[in-house]
């Protein structure tokens, strides 16, 4: 029996026109290579590339990596649709989608030859393009779903061969049109060094579409080789710990729940980030910022003590049955209340999906804030004119319930129904030690995959069904798309998703609070996940342990002389001390959700009187501004922010100021 024919696996990258006022963009150089071979090639088309593959796919499939397929698929996309001798491989025309969002696309065997699929999820998240030719298969893959960085940092962390170099990129440059050396060399470069990262994946076996994909593999590859040996099939292994919970169905009336995956997934939440209100905007002149050393795999891990839910759920109606509070159980519990923070406590409960709550913030009451008065109430008036109590309906992990009862003063509290889990220690503990020792123990380009696999797994746990898609169409010589519905991708074992983050939100808060001491008093400040800031000397800190790389740990990643704070992943510190060393040059490290690299680096050079070659007529005139760190607020305006726009041909990059928004 013939062995089934490996595709061809490439690498590629598009370079596409740029200049002022253009309203159709194109490609003017495209490179091709394939892995483990410096074999680049360089076309001056989209079509003469398309030519070439097309020739490779006579005889075989092709997986081609583009570095940002949102960007360069964007490219391939327009000029498909807009080439008569291609079609999409789906049912129904864009006007039947539009009305009544009825469509699928065919699966790559019906395909026929000059048709194409992609998938773009609804919210923007582009996966693959494929196409038909020849029998064959060109499939167009995302290589950021696989290495999460941009080429500069690929080169940097993997230590790779080849390194991203630099070329203007605005200039007169068309389809065609001659390619210099240095733009040949630039391009090759950029595909070489991703080229490099995806073979230090590939040479571990780690193939898939995403990182998440492959840790998942590689973990279910652990855990059967330890507990596979009592079942009879790899399947009805992982189905006895890990059963497809969207196939317990419960009743709707009584668990407002279809199903246990339904149910528990309400429990679901990210990390923990928080400002203390009293503390934003204030420059404080002495701090230090600790990080949880790899929080996620340190609360996977048996050294944290969690436990973890297996198995099927027993649920129960009304208070907690005994059996749900042993401690070899794990419960999921659904109540009713309304809730104040208790003095001195830090908030950490949000609501999402209410027009009653702001879906960012950690509330200190479930009380409804009137905008227009600035008064808290315990009711309000609904869309029908009548008076509803505030009372809510929120559904907890086991962990974040007993951290709710500390922190907050409960009223017309109710336990409405709830569900347990046996559970047990040490699931992920030989998935987790075998990179945990290479992290440690490597430099480079191995210290760098370790990480991806200790830090990409718990998501993946946590997957839903949604699988809800975008369909592109041709309007007015631009691409648009439209979404479609669809709920059929295999759902992750939620209780364990939905436990691992809570635990990891837990550790962080009580260390935050250990910290807290009032919020007009020095001490915790600001929090993000894994780490706290804190206006404290490290003498003064209280955590559990102070380590570089142990997990259940901290790390003091740096200790700076002056800070300020705006909201949520927004903040600025000028550190002096790093990891522990003191720095001849200290650097103001400025986070800001939103802010590009060229705006940081021009406020920074502003405030700091540093030199800086300036590009633009708006950089010259931001730069005679003379700003200080307490202009790093809401309203802040700083030009040379690329922004992306969809027009004839693909995307454009241009120039808009950043401006730092009003949040409420």
């Amino acid at each position: 029996m013939n062995k089934k024919q490996l595709p061809r696996i490439m690498v590629g990258d598009f370079e596409t026109t740029v200049f002022d006022g253009q309203e159709f963009t194109e490609v003017w150089a495209s490179a091709l290579c394939d892995i483990y071979q410096e074999n680049g090639v360089v076309f001056n088309s989209i079509g003469q590339t398309f030519d070439f593959l097309s020739e490779i796919c006579r005889k075989e499939n092709v997986i081609l990596y583009y570095h940002n397929l949102k960007f360069d698929g964007s490219f391939w996309l327009d000029w498909l649709l807009k080439n008569a001798c291609f079609t999409q491989a789906g049912y129904g025309d864009i006007e039947t989608i539009l009305n009544d969002n009825n469509h699928s696309f065919y699966k790559d065997k019906a395909m026929p030859n000059n048709s194409f699929k992609y998938m773009i999820s609804d919210r923007g998240v582009w996966y693959n393009i494929k196409i038909k030719l020849h029998g064959h298969i060109l499939e167009i893959r995302d290589s950021v779903k696989l290495l999460p960085f941009s080429v500069e940092k690929i080169g940097e962390s993997f230590k790779t061969k080849h390194r991203k170099t630099e070329i203007e990129y605005k200039g007169f440059r068309y389809a065609g049109c001659e390619i210099t050396d240095k733009e040949r060399e630039y391009i090759l470069n950029d595909i070489y060094v991703v080229k490099e990262g995806l073979e230090y994946l590939f040479n571990d076996g780690h193939n898939k579409a995403t990182i998440g994909s492959c840790c998942l593999a590689e973990w279910k590859k652990s855990f059967l080789l330890k507990y596979n040996y009592t079942f009879n099939s790899e399947w009805e292994c992982l189905n006895y710990f890990f059963p497809d919970l969207t196939k317990i169905e419960i009743d709707k009336n009584t668990y407002n729940a279809n199903n246990a995956d339904e149910y528990i997934r309400k429990s679901y939440k990210g990390g923990w980030c928080y400002l203390v209100p009293e503390k934003k905007g204030k420059i404080f002149k002495k701090g230090l910022t600790a990080d949880v050393n790899s929080l996620y795999p340190s609360m996977m891990h048996s050294e944290s003590g969690n436990y973890y839910p297996i198995g099927k759920p027993i649920f129960w109606k009304g208070n907690f049955p005994k059996r749900a509070l042993d401690e070899d159980t794990y419960f999921f519990v659904r109540i009713k209340c309304r809730f104040n923070i208790k003095d001195n406590m830090l908030p950490f409960m949000q609501i999402k999906n209410s027009f009653l709550y702001p879906s960012h913030k950690c509330l200190t009451t479930s009380d409804f804030y009137d905008k227009y008065d600035k008064k808290y109430y315990r009711y309000y008036i609904d869309e029908k004119g009548e008076r509803q109590d505030t009372t809510i309906e929120l559904t907890l992990t086991q962990t974040d319930y007993k951290l709710f009862l500390e922190h907050y003063n409960l009223e017309n509290f109710e336990i409405l129904d709830g569900c347990y889990f046996h559970t047990m220690i040490g699931l992920f503990d030989d998935y987790i030690n075998k990179y945990k020792e290479i992290k440690m123990n490597s430099v480079g380009a191995l210290r760098e995959e370790a990480k991806l696999f200790l830090n990409n797994l718990y998501g993946k746990l946590a997957m839903g069904t949604d699988s809800s898609y975008k369909v592109a169409y041709i309007k007015d010589g631009v691409v648009k798309f439209v979404a479609v519905s669809e709920n059929n991708k295999k759902a992750g074992y939620i209780p364990i998703g939905s436990a691992i983050t809570s635990y990891a939100r837990n550790f962080t808060i009580r260390h935050a609070q250990s910290n807290y001491y009032g919020s007009n008093n020095r001490g915790f400040i600001y929090a993000d996940t894994d780490s706290i800031h804190c206006d404290l000397d490290l003498e003064e800190l209280k955590v559990n342990k102070i380590h570089k790389t142990d997990f259940n740990s901290w790390s003091i990643e740096s200790q700076w002389d002056e800070g300020i704070f705006v909201r949520a992943k927004t903040y600025i510190e000028h550190v002096n001390i790093k990891d522990g060393v003191l720095l001849d040059k200290p650097f103001y490290d400025v986070k800001c959700a939103g802010m590009p690299k060229r705006p940081k680096k021009l406020f920074v050079a502003n405030i700091s009187n540093d030199k800086i070659e300036l590009k633009t007529k708006e950089e010259e005139e931001f730069m005679l501004a003379q700003l200080t760190l307490s202009d790093f607020k809401e309203g802040l305006v700083v030009p040379s922010a690329l922004k992306q726009k969809r027009i004839d041909g693909g995307i454009i990059l241009y120039d808009k100021p950043y401006t730092m928004r009003y949040m409420r």
